[in-house]
C-alpha cells in the first residue's frame, strides 16, 4: 500500500458511522470460541485473586475506589488536589478548602475502604497527620463534626494540614517533581517512560521551557542508561502540543518549521543514548499534523539505526486501524521497526464535547466502551502480527484485556505497561499465573504540581469514571461476570447511543451542519467550496462594496433606497400581513425551514461573503453560518408551538376562553455589521414566525449578505411583499420608518446610542405605542481569581476579546486579576498574543481579521493613542497590510470605570484588585450601566456564586469564554445599557413579535352548557 493512500485511509475513517466501524471490527476478529473461553475464565479467576488480596493495592487504587468522577467529595479532593499548591494566597486557599470541603458527605465515606490511608484522609482529611477517633455521633454527623473541628483548630492548622494531605495526594499522581528526582527514585532494573507533565504551550517561552526539560531528561537518562536492548532502555513521552504553542492544522507551515528541529534535536540525543521516544496521543483534531512529523522523524538520516521512536495509539479512535495500516508501510519504508504504546484514550469526554459543538457528522471516537475495548483488541492482533515493523506496547490495567493480550501474544515480542501509582495489584496477581508475562513498563509523570491538572483529569477519566475497569473490579457489588464478559458480545448487546451531533436538539429541531476545520478531510472540502468566490463579485446595484481586509478589492454592490419608494415598502407590507398571518405557524414554519435548508446549501458562499465582506475569519464565518440556520429552525419549532392553536384557558363552565397569538403587523428589522448574517437571519426570522411582514435594513456596510439571504427567502417559499429590504445609511432609511406610524414594531442590535434614538423617535410618533427590542452594546468584563488554571483564562481571553478582531457585542473588554496571580497571567496572555496572526482572514493562518472601516479603525488607535503609556502589549503585524488591521492590544488601567464608553475592537484592558476589594470591582462593573456579559474564572464554586449574585448581566460564562452562545442553548440578551430583552434564541424571545388576544364566548346562550348537562345522567 502507498503511503499516501494509507494516510487517506485514515482520513476517511475520521468520522465514519459508528455502526460501520463497530462491524468492520466484529469482522476482524479472529479469536475463536475457545479462546474467548479461556480468556473469560483466566479473567475472572484474576479478579478473585486481586479481591482477595485488594490489601495489597496501592493508595491511590484505593483512593480511585472510594473517590472518583461518580461522587462529589472525589471532585472536590481532585479540584483541591489539582490547584491548592498552586494558589499563592492564604486567604483564597482558605476560601477554596471552605468550598470544597464543607457541604459535601464525607460522612458516607467513613470506613468504606479496607485501606487505612484512604480511611484516615476521609476521617480527617489528614488534618492532624495521624488517623482520628471517631465516635459513632461523629460518624452520624461529620459536616457538623468538621466545622467544629475548624473552629477548634484555626483555619492555619487547617490548611497546612489539609496542604499536606493533598501533597501526598498529588504525590500518589506524580512520580518525582524533577528528572533528578525521578531517576533517584526509579527501581533498578524497572521499566519507566518519562513523562514531563506539561501540557499545550501557550507562548514560544512555555514551548522553549518544556523543551529544555525534555532535552535535560534525556540527557539525563543517556548518561546513566546502561547498555541495553532498545525494548528494554528506558524512555521518555513527548506531547507536541507541548512544542509549539499553536500546534493545530490551520498553521501546519510554522509548526513544520519551528517545531520539528527540536523534534530532531530530542530524538537525536535518544538515539544517542539508546533511549526511547515516544510521541503521546493528544486530541484527534492534532493526529494528521502528528503524523506529518512523524513521518518526516521516521525517514531522518540521522535517524535511521535507531529504533526507540515510537508513538501512542488511541484505540476509541475510529481511525485506530488505518492508523496502524499507515505505521505499517512507514516502517517498511524506512525500514525500522515502530514503538506503538496501545492505550485506550483519555480524551473521551472532550472529544464528544467538541463534536457536539462543532456540529459535525458523527464522533472521531467510540460511543460505547465496549467497541474501544474491542477495538483495542483488534489492534492488538495487528501489531502482534506483524513483529517486523511494530514493538507491541500494551498499556491497560483491565484483566480482561490483559488476559486476551496474553493469550494472542503466543510467545511474540512486547511489553506491558501501566500507570505510576496504579496497576501494581493486577500485575502482580497476573505474574504469578502467566510465567511468561514480559517485563512491565511504568509511565510515570515528572514535573510540578502546578502542571497537574489536564493529567490528573485525563487519568480520573480514563480509569476513575463509573464505567472504567479500574473504578470497579475489587467492588463486590459488581459482579465478575460483567467484568469478564467479552466485548464483541458486549458491543453487540448494548443500545444505549449518545446522540450524535446532528441529532443533539432532537426531536424538537435538527441542529446545524459544521465542520471541523482541522481535520484535512473538511478543510480541504472547505477551501475547495471557497475558491469558486475567491474573485466572485455579487452585483444587486451601483454602489461599489469593497473587502475591509483590501479596500481596493470590490465585494460587489447594492443599490440604496430611495426615501420615496419607503412609502411603497410600508403600504405592502401592511397589505401583505393578514395573509401571511392567516397562514398560521405550522405553514410558516415549513417555510422557515426551507430557508434553513437553503441557508445550508449555500453555506461556502456564505461563508466566502463573511470573510470579503465582513472581515470573517472561516472559523467565525463557519459559526455565523450555523446560527443562522439554528435561528430559522429553533423559531419554526416555536413557531409551529406558540402560534398554531389557541391555548385554552380555565373558566366557569358553560364558557369557552382561549388566547391566542398573532402578528402585530410590519416589523422593521435594523441588523449590525458585525453579525450580517446571523443577526440578520435571526430578526427577521423571529418577526416572520410570529406572523409579522418585515422591513429589513441591514448594516450599510454589509448589504450584500442581505440580499443574498433574501434571494433564497424567496426561493425557500416567502411571499413576495412579506420580506422587503432596505438598503442605505440608518438616518435616510430606518429613521423614517421608525416614525411611520404604520410600523407595529422595532427589534433592532447595535449602539446604545442609536437604540435610545429610536426609543425617542417612537415616543414622540403619532399612532399606537409599539414595542422595541434593542440588544445594544456592553463594557464586558471578566473576573479571575487565584484559584483559577492560568492557561485556561489565557485561552479563553484570546478567543473572547479577540476572536471576530473584537467586534462583537459580548466581547470581553476588561479583564479583572487578583493581585497574587495577576503578574504570571498577564506575562502569558502576552506571550499568547504574540502569535496570533492578524492577516487577510481570506488565508486559514489568519487569527484576527480587518476591522470594520477606516473611521471605526481611526476610532480605536485614537484611544489606544491616548492610553499609549499604559499600553502593556501590542501583536505585531505586516504594518504596510493595506486593509484596515488594528493590532490586538493589551492596556493596564485601574478601573472598569476610567472607561466612558465601549471600543468595540481587539483592545483588552486589564486592572487587578485585591481579595477585599472584590464587591468594589462588582459595583464598579454595576456601575457602569451595562448587563450583557460576564465572565468569571474560579475553582472555587462559592466565588462565583457571589459574583454571580451580585452582577446583573444577561449571560454569565464560568470557566469559559464568553463569546458564541448557542441558538436555544445560551439565549442571548442582555439589560440595562445592554438592552431591553427578552433573549434572543431563547423561548420568551416570540411572543414579544406578537399579539395577544383572548376569546370569550358564552356558551350557554347557544343552547347551554352539553358537557355540563351531559355529567348529570
Amino acid at each position: 500500500m502507498d503511503l499516501d493512500v494509507a494516510r487517506q485511509a485514515i482520513r476517511d475513517a475520521t468520522f465514519e458511522p459508528e455502526h460501520d466501524a463497530v462491524a468492520r471490527l466484529l469482522d476482524r476478529d479472529e479469536r475463536s470460541k475457545r479462546l474467548k473461553r479461556q480468556v473469560q475464565t483466566q479473567a475472572r479467576r484474576l479478579i478473585e485473586d486481586c479481591r482477595a488480596h485488594r490489601d495489597e493495592r496501592s493508595l491511590l487504587d484505593a483512593f480511585l475506589d472510594q473517590f472518583g468522577l461518580s461522587s462529589t467529595e472525589g471532585v472536590a479532593l481532585m479540584c483541591l488536589a489539582e490547584s491548592i499548591l498552586r494558589v499563592p494566597d492564604v486567604e483564597t486557599i482558605d476560601a477554596l478548602i471552605a468550598d470544597k470541603l464543607r457541604g459535601n458527605r464525607w460522612g458516607d465515606h467513613i470506613g468504606r475502604s479496607d485501606s487505612i490511608l484512604v480511611n484516615a484522609s476521609t476521617w480527617g482529611l489528614m488534618l492532624t497527620g495521624k488517623v482520628i477517633d471517631m465516635g459513632q455521633d461523629i460518624q452520624r454527623d461529620f459536616g457538623g463534626w468538621f466545622n467544629q473541628l475548624v473552629n477548634r483548630m484555626g483555619e492555619p492548622i487547617i490548611r497546612s494540614s489539609v496542604q499536606y494531605a493533598m501533597q501526598l495526594l498529588g504525590g500518589e499522581f506524580v512520580f518525582a517533581a524533577t528528572a533528578e528526582q525521578a531517576l533517584e527514585q526509579a527501581a533498578p532494573g524497572e521499566l519507566y517512560s518519562f513523562d514531563m507533565l506539561g501540557e499545550a504551550a501557550r507562548t514560544d517561552a512555555d514551548a522553549q521551557s518544556y523543551f529544555d526539560a525534555y532535552e535535560h531528561v534525556l540527557t539525563l537518562l543517556a548518561g546513566s542508561a546502561p547498555d541495553v536492548p532498545i525494548d528494554r532502555a528506558l524512555g521518555i513521552s513527548v506531547k507536541l502540543s507541548a512544542l509549539h504553542p499553536r500546534f493545530e492544522t490551520l498553521k501546519r507551515n510554522s509548526v513544520l518549521v519551528e517545531l520539528y528541529p527540536k523534534l530532531q534535536r530530542l530524538a537525536e540525543i535518544a538515539a544517542r543514548g539508546g533511549l526511547q521516544l515516544t510521541i503521546d496521543a493528544e486530541e484527534a483534531n492534532r493526529l494528521d499534523l502528528t503524523l506529518d512529523l512523524v513521518a518526516r522523524l521516521a525517514g531522518e538520516p540521522s535517524l535511521a539505526h535507531w529504533q526507540g521512536l515510537g508513538l501512542a495509539l488511541q484505540a476509541y479512535n475510529k481511525r485506530a486501524l488505518p492508523l496502524l495500516a499507515w505505521l505499517r508501510v512507514l516502517a517498511e519504508q524506512t525500514d525500522r521497526r515502530l514503538l506503538v504504546r496501545l492505550v485506550k484514550g483519555a480524551y473521551w469526554d472532550t472529544e464528544i464535547k467538541r463534536a457536539q459543538e462543532l456540529g459535525v457528522a458523527t464522533y472521531p471516537v467510540f460511543t460505547v466502551k465496549a467497541a474501544t475495548d474491542l477495538a483495542y483488541l483488534a489492534c492488538a492482533q495487528t501489531l502482534l502480527a506483524h513483529p517486523g515493523q511494530f514493538f507491541p506496547q500494551f498499556a491497560t490495567h483491565n484483566a480482561n484485556t490483559l488476559c486476551n493480550v496474553v493469550n494472542l501474544a503466543h510467545g511474540k515480542p512486547y511489553e506491558l505497561q501501566r500507570l505510576h501509582g496504579m496497576g501494581e495489584l493486577i500485575y502482580a496477581r497476573a505474574r504469578e499465573r502467566f510465567r511468561e508475562l514480559p517485563p512491565v513498563r511504568t509511565y510515570a509523570p515528572v514535573g510540578p504540581h502546578k502542571h497537574l491538572l489536564a493529567y490528573l483529569v485525563r487519568r480520573l477519566l480514563e480509569n476513575g469514571a463509573n464505567s472504567s475497569f479500574v473504578n470497579r473490579f475489587l467492588d463486590d457489588e459488581t459482579p465478575i461476570a460483567d467484568l469478564t464478559r467479552d466485548p464483541a458480545i458486549k458491543v453487540i448487546e448494548t443500545s444505549r447511543r449518545i446522540a450524535l451531533p446532528p441529532d443533539l436538539f432532537a426531536p424538537e429541531r435538527g441542529n446545524s451542519r459544521g465542520y471541523e476545520i482541522q481535520e484535512p478531510a473538511h478543510l480541504v472540502a472547505l477551501e475547495r467550496g471557497l475558491e469558486g468566490f475567491a474573485a466572485h463579485t455579487w452585483e444587486f446595484g451601483e454602489v461599489v462594496v469593497s473587502n475591509p481586509a483590501i479596500p481596493a478589492q470590490p465585494v460587489g454592490s447594492f443599490s440604496p433606497t430611495a426615501e420615496i419608494t419607503l412609502d411603497g415598502l410600508l403600504e405592502t407590507g401592511v397589505a401583505q400581513q393578514f395573509h401571511w398571518n392567516e397562514l398560521g405557524g405550522s405553514a410558516r414554519a415549513a417555510i422557515l425551514r426551507r430557508l434553513a435548508d437553503a441557508l445550508e446549501n449555500a453555506g461556502t458562499e456564505l461563508m466566502a461573503l463573511l470573510i470579503r465582506e465582513a472581515g470573517k475569519t472561516l472559523d467565525d464565518a463557519i459559526a455565523e453560518h450555523r446560527e443562522a440556520i439554528d435561528f430559522c429552525r429553533y423559531y419554526a419549532n416555536q413557531a409551529e408551538r406558540l402560534f398554531s392553536q389557541a391555548v385554552e384557558l380555565p373558566g366557569p363552565t358553560g364558557e369557552s376562553n382561549k388566547l391566542v397569538l398573532q402578528g402585530r403587523g410590519v416589523y422593521l428589522c435594523i441588523s449590525p455589521w458585525n453579525f450580517p448574517l446571523a443577526i440578520f437571519t435571526g430578526q427577521i426570522t423571529a418577526a416572520l414566525a410570529a406572523g409579522n411582514t418585515v422591513i429589513a435594513k441591514p448594516a450599510e456596510q454589509t448589504p450584500l449578505i442581505a440580499e443574498r439571504v433574501l434571494q433564497l427567502a424567496e426561493r425557500a417559499g416567502v411571499p413576495p411583499g412579506v420580506l422587503q429590504l432596505a438598503q442605505g445609511a440608518g438616518p435616510n432609511v430606518a429613521e423614517p420608518m421608525v416614525k411611520d406610524p404604520r410600523v407595529s414594531g422595532v427589534v433592532f442590535t447595535g449602539s446604545t446610542t442609536t437604540a435610545k434614538r429610536i426609543q425617542a423617535c417612537l415616543a414622540e410618533r403619532a399612532g399606537a405605542i409599539v414595542p422595541l427590542i434593542a440588544e445594544t452594546g456592553g463594557q464586558n468584563a471578566m473576573i479571575v481569581d487565584s484559584t483559577a488554571m492560568p492557561e485556561q483564562v489565557v485561552d479563553d481571553c484570546l478567543r473572547s476579546a479577540f476572536g471576530s478582531a473584537g467586534q462583537r457585542c459580548s466581547a470581553l473588554r476588561v479583564l479583572y486579576l487578583q493581585e497574587d496571580s495577576a503578574a504570571p497571567i498577564t506575562k502569558m496572555l502576552m506571550g499568547a498574543m504574540a502569535r496570533l496572526v492578524v492577516d487577510d482572514p481570506w488565508q486559514i493562518e489568519t487569527d484576527v481579521g480587518p476591522i470594520i472601516d477606516l473611521v471605526a479603525k481611526q476610532a480605536l488607535e485614537a484611544h489606544i493613542d491616548a492610553c499609549r503609556d499604559h499600553v502593556l502589549y501590542q501583536t505585531p503585524f505586516k504594518q504596510n497590510a493595506p486593509g484596515y488591521f488594528v493590532a490586538p492590544t493589551l492596556i493596564e488601567i485601574g478601573s472598569i470605570s476610567e472607561l466612558s464608553k465601549e471600543h468595540f475592537g481587539p483592545v483588552l484592558h486589564v486592572a487587578r484588585y485585591t481579595r477585599d476589594q472584590l464587591d468594589t470591582v462588582l459595583n464598579d462593573i454595576n456601575a457602569t450601566g451595562y448587563g450583557l456579559t460576564l465572565g468569571i474564572h474560579s475553582r472555587n464554586s462559592r466565588f462565583a456564586a457571589h459574583v454571580f449574585d451580585n452582577t446583573r448581566h444577561g449571560n454569565v460564562y464560568v470557566n469559559r469564554n464568553m463569546i458564541g452562545a448557542v441558538v436555544g442553548v445560551q439565549p442571548f440578551g442582555g439589560h440595562g445599557l445592554s438592552g431591553t430583552g427578552p433573549k434572543a434564541g431563547g423561548p420568551q424571545y416570540l411572543p414579544r413579535f406578537a399579539m395577544e388576544r383572548v376569546h370569550t364566548e358564552n356558551l350557554t346562550a347557544i343552547g347551554g352548557n352539553a358537557a355540563l348537562l351531559a355529567d348529570e345522567g
